[in-house]
């Protein structure tokens, strides 16, 4: 198994000055662009962009931005409701229409979307039906630019009643009946769910397309963090490196290599030290995984 390594802008989301994605108390210390650039010092593979942190840009400045430390732009992540009545759908529908346009515009093959926030008091098969629906139209539409819409296995709470357990995000996909839509198996997201992580892995295979590596342990009684997402169960977990949490990667990336699966590895990085010194430490944490796997 010789993968390749991504990374994606969210990553040093902790240490944005603006426009980050977690309300923290204490100052950021990069820029948008400052932490792109260290991207390229890391000798991984490609970059991965969130829609949130660049919806300002043009796709040519933000190809400008990859070409400038060296890297392809593989995936874009985006948000769009799509658990909606059609009647409502509409205008989600011209949004994501949109948004994987831009990704055809900046060559990437993956478009990443959030497509899931559940609505009280509305059953979740109506809900569920909703989605796949508004699914099969992005990825119809994908289809027609050669773009793969993909979605993962969500910790996100809005997405987790749809998209959490592995065999929910299998049944979606083949539901949706795309070629042009595919899974992101997240080796974190199981923990929220109580679910084994290998287990999620094994049952979202058949449609497999990326693979994102992030791990997290339980915050300690008393202790205070303040990145942090509950599980179904009330107890919280916090971000750490690869080699830092409760998750075995170990095995995970050896039925990888069982399985022959040859995309990318996105490194997801939750934890609230300075991503530079983190992600320089994954990156050589996974080569060693990877090594072990390939000569093991």
């Amino acid at each position: 198994m010789q993968n390749l390594i991504s990374v994606v802008d969210y990553d040093g989301d902790w240490a944005l000055k603006e426009g980050f994605q977690h309300p923290r108390s204490q100052p950021g210390y990069l820029s948008r662009e400052e932490i792109v650039a260290f991207y390229g010092t890391l000798g991984v593979d490609a970059l991965e962009f969130s829609h949130c942190y660049w919806d300002d840009c043009s796709p040519a400045s933000l190809k400008n931005l990859a070409a400038n430390c060296g890297l392809p732009i593989i995936c874009y992540l985006f948000e769009v409701d799509l658990t909606l009545p059609s009647t409502d759908r509409r205008h989600s529908r011209d949004v994501a229409f949109s948004l994987i346009d831009r990704t055809a515009e900046l060559g990437a093959p993956l478009a990443m979307i959030v497509p899931a926030f559940v609505k009280p008091g509305v059953p979740l098969r109506v809900q569920r039906r909703w989605l796949i629906e508004g699914l099969q139209d992005c990825a119809a539409h994908a289809e027609s630019l050669g773009v793969t819409l993909v979605v993962e296995n969500f910790d996100d709470l809005p997405a987790r009643p749809f998209l959490s357990w592995g065999s929910d995000c299998r049944e979606i996909c083949a539901e949706v009946n795309s070629p042009a839509f595919r899974l992101i198996y997240d080796s974190g997201a199981p923990q929220f769910i109580g679910e084994n992580p290998l287990d999620t892995l094994i049952e979202m295979a058949p449609f497999l397309v990326h693979v994102h590596l992030k791990n997290n342990r339980q915050v300690k009684p008393g202790e205070h963090v303040g990145r942090f997402l509950e599980s179904e169960n009330g107890q919280q977990y916090t971000g750490t490196v690869l080699d830092g949490g409760e998750v075995d990667l170990g095995p995970i990336l050896a039925e990888l290599n069982r399985m022959q699966y040859d995309g990318y590895l996105l490194i997801e990085y939750q934890g609230e030290d300075d991503p530079r010194t983190a992600l320089q430490h994954n990156v050589e944490y996974l080569r060693s995984l990877i090594k072990e796997n390939t000569t093991g």
